[in-house]
């Protein structure tokens, strides 16, 4: 684990157009947490290292985008060899070696870099205005890594009926590498915790929808429409239907995005600039050559290529729906039997595309599953928005008109399945409504888990609850 706290933060490496040629300056980590944040450039500096560390193989480049899809049950293995995550894969992962340990420590390194920045940030020099930008970016990102850790090492907010079962630890000032006083708060603390976070940053941006660093592409930095679009999922998982459609609401009616057409569609996944329902991307450098999501998916990259779709997910796609033609996916055989790899994710090196993290049409399903789960069920909404999504991507398909709870909800996650795809959603998406895992298209010795399996959540590092007995392992481990 590499939490540091009062020693020193990397300089970013990130150069994007949207820095201000802020990170041309040559890159070291001799800099003290006194010197980076004496004045606004410095914390500016931190701010885009928070950003870059998005890029990590632990975070939205492998890890946190491909176990759910893996786990659930839209990714299968082309290869034998120099595979990742085959563990989880399998089911047989413990916490002395899940292959998300990494993610863990990683997540809470990250944690512990941008609570550097929230307590340093406001006696730097300089604008009060770039402050309070910094502070709110940062806020943003806390909350994003606090949600994945919850995602992926706590049940879901309704595996009780109070949330009260364990959370995570919620980091909300610099810790030392060696302070054990870390507890597990519940899972309604732990979501309270992201919630105001969130809430706090959207205050504070007051409208803007520029970040501090942004002259670039807006969809790179967090803003307030951002803040509220991941707000508005944070909800949806906390089962706050309502604060979850009021907030997709309020997006959807900004105008601030539009859905893309059909014919457009296909080719939003690659090149560099936003398309016009992105919301927010993981920002690559102008000449990244890291191993980047696409590199696992490509059929040109014979190094990492190893996840394809199984038929489990492909048979789910009308013939008319290009979310599931070839317009979408490269097929290649490998040892007489073809493979499937998305489009979605598929550049590599120079040419690898930002991950997509919000986009409008995750709004759309958001409102319409919040519509259906209200107190008081807007069957009227709820089945547009469905349609909206399903008719963007096969204009061929049945006019859906649910007057079912059950069944309408049924299909906004059937949609949603679809439509996220390789998005790394579709895990959470199982447990949150209490369903488990059922893999036709698999070889292993656990394809089917039911919903109460222990290892539909990851096991915390064997390494971290040794450590600190207040730490409590997830059952099972």
């Amino acid at each position: 684990m590499k939490l540091y706290t009062t020693l020193l933060f990397l300089f970013a490496l990130l150069s994007l157009t949207s820095c201000e040629k802020l990170l041309d300056k040559d890159p070291t980590d001799k800099i003290s947490i006194e010197d980076l944040f004496k004045d606004v450039a410095g914390a500016k500096t931190a701010l885009a290292g928070a950003y870059s560390s998005l890029l990590a193989s632990e975070r939205y480049q492998l890890n946190t985008m491909v176990y759910q899809d893996l786990h659930g049950g839209n990714i299968k293995y082309s290869q034998l060899t120099n595979i990742r995550l085959e563990g989880i894969y399998n089911g047989i992962q413990t916490a002395s070696d899940s292959q998300m340990n990494t993610t863990y420590a990683e997540l809470y390194e990250d944690v512990n870099n941008i609570n550097n920045i929230l307590q340093y940030t406001p006696s730097a020099e300089g604008k009060s205005a770039d402050k309070i930008k910094i502070i709110a970016e940062a806020k943003c990102l806390r909350a994003l890594a606090h949600f994945d850790l919850l995602r992926i090492f706590a049940r879901p907010y309704n595996y009780t009926p109070a949330a009260g079962h364990p959370g995570i630890v919620i980091n909300l000032k610099p810790r030392l590498l060696g302070d054990l006083s870390a507890e597990r708060l519940t899972v309604a603390q732990s979501f309270q915790a992201v919630i105001n976070d969130l809430e706090e940053a959207i205050a504070a941006f007051d409208g803007a929808n520029s970040g501090v660093l942004s002259s670039g592409y807006v969809q790179n930095y967090f803003t307030a429409n951002s803040a509220k679009a991941l707000l508005s999922k944070v909800y949806l998982y906390a089962n706050n239907w309502e604060k979850a459609f009021t907030l997709a609401d309020e997006i959807i009616k900004s105008n601030q995005y539009t859905l893309l057409t059909n014919a457009n569609y296909v080719a939003s996944w690659t090149g560099r600039v936003p398309s016009s329902e992105s919301i927010f991307e993981v920002p690559l450098e102008l000449i990244y050559n890291g191993t980047s999501l696409g590199s696992y998916y490509s059929i040109e990259d014979n190094t990492y290529r190893a996840y394809a779709a199984t038929n489990d997910l492909l048979n789910l796609y009308a013939a008319t729906d290009v979310r599931g033609s070839t317009s979408l996916f490269n097929r290649l055989a490998t040892n007489g039997i073809n493979y499937w790899y998305t489009k979605k994710y598929s550049a590599t090196g120079g040419s690898a595309a930002p991950v997509k993290l919000l986009r409008l049409a995750e709004i759309y399903l958001i409102r319409a599953e919040a519509a259906a789960e209200k107190g008081t069920p807007d069957f009227t909404v709820a089945n547009a928005d469905l349609n909206t999504i399903a008719k963007r991507a096969n204009p061929a398909a049945t006019t859906l008109n649910f007057t079912d709870k059950s069944l309408l909800i049924n299909a906004i996650m059937l949609e949603r399945r679809k439509e996220l795809a390789f998005e790394g959603n579709l895990l959470y998406d199982l447990t949150r409504k209490k369903l488990g895992v059922t893999r036709v298209d698999c070889v292993g010795p656990n394809c089917n888990l039911l919903p109460d399996d222990y290892r539909l959540v990851m096991p915390l590092p064997f390494i971290t609850v040794s450590a600190n007995r207040n730490v409590a392992q997830n059952a099972g481990y």
